[in-house]
């Protein structure tokens, strides 16, 4: 059995190596490698993967990302897969995952874990874990038939609740187009933008807002030009553990202006029709406005859903009126290790929702 370490450095030549041909399953996939030796925060020598293997039968791996964080001036750095082989890595998976701990120099946070994860993380007392993170999740469309299809169910009732959904999409579709017949926000304006700039940057620095980690726009234009899922299925499929390609992915920067004044700007995320915003950076007193502006694209767009963690953003959305068909609240789990506590004891500082790797999937 071995145990080994893979830097930023050497990701791209680990992706072309007999030994990751080797290894089944694979313990990155080939765009994350490549997208991770690109990362404007990573140095060549940070380590990004550990893995134990035996011969070529991946036991366990723990990723890590390196970001820039408020209030310390070493990288601190945040979990990015962790796995187990559900036979034969169990006794693996910790020691690989503390590995990767002394690796960081135990600053490491994490930002979207399951209950069974933080309850291991709890258990080590090397980590502090925030009360339970509390979103919602908009319905905005029927997709019922899509969902049935997608989990591999009968054809004909997959196919009977794909016609009723569309059938219930045009009631949605009047209703949308009552909702934003008349505007009252003629002073505003939403666009996309392809790549952000210098102006956008200052915007950032002005209102960063309460983010813990510290992001410009040389790191935000880096999430979008190196995704880590593709479209549709890859010509040589390879066995890895998360998802790498799905059937849509799309991203934009959009930037809202008030009177041709920049007052807003943030990343969109739609991933089969179901979005998210990783990131966003607002003036005060702007979001209700925001809000009401988004659900307008989103319903040009046509998503299904909309996922949001951000507190105030997902007051906004909920005060904005029933704009939705459903509404769900949805929990995840969010620590930091002790190194890092008394950073956060000295400021109330947040997670955004892309935070950590989030922003890639």
């Amino acid at each position: 059995m071995k145990v080994r370490e893979i830097t930023v450095g050497e990701l791209p030549a680990f992706i072309r190596s007999d030994e990751y041909a080797g290894l089944q399953p694979k313990p990155i996939s080939p765009l994350r490698a490549i997208s991770q030796a690109k990362n404007p925060d990573a140095r060549d020598e940070d380590v990004a993967l550990v893995f134990a293997a035996e011969k070529n039968t991946l036991l366990a791996f723990a990723g890590i990302l390196p970001h820039r964080a408020k209030g310390v001036d070493a990288p601190v750095f945040s979990n990015s897969g962790w796995w187990v082989h559900p036979q034969l890595g169990r006794k693996f998976g910790l020691p690989v995952f503390l590995k990767a701990f002394q690796f960081c120099e135990r600053r490491m946070f994490l930002t979207d874990s399951t209950a069974h994860t933080k309850s291991i993380l709890e258990r080590t007392g090397l980590f502090t874990m925030d009360p339970e993170v509390k979103g919602s999740r908009f319905f905005l469309r029927f997709y019922l038939g899509n969902l049935l299809r997608r989990k591999g169910k009968n054809r004909v009732l997959s196919g009977f609740f794909s016609a009723a959904d569309s059938i219930f999409n045009i009631a949605v579709d009047l209703r949308f187009s009552f909702f934003f017949k008349k505007s009252h926000l003629k002073a505003y304006s939403l666009n996309a933008v392809e790549r952000l700039d210098e102006q956008h940057l200052l915007f950032i620095e002005k209102h960063p807002g309460n983010s813990f980690l510290r992001q410009n726009t040389e790191k935000l234009n880096w999430v979008v030009q190196y995704p880590w899922v593709a479209c549709n299925a890859p010509e040589d499929e390879i066995e890895y553990p998360f998802t790498y390609h799905v059937a849509h992915f799309r991203q934009e920067f959009l930037e809202v202006k008030r009177d041709n004044e920049l007052v807003a700007l943030l990343l969109l995320s739609v991933r089969d029709k179901h979005a998210s915003i990783p990131f966003i950076y607002c003036t005060e007193g702007v979001l209700a406005d925001v809000a009401h502006l988004l659900w307008k694209h989103l319903f040009q767009m046509k998503a299904n859903s909309l996922v949001v963690f951000n507190t105030e953003l997902e007051k906004a959305f909920r005060n904005s009126g029933r704009k939705w068909l459903l509404r769900k609240e949805i929990i995840r789990f969010a620590g930091y290790s002790n190194e890092l506590k008394p950073i956060f004891s000295e400021k109330e500082y947040a997670f955004q929702d892309g935070d950590g790797d989030v922003a890639f999937t």
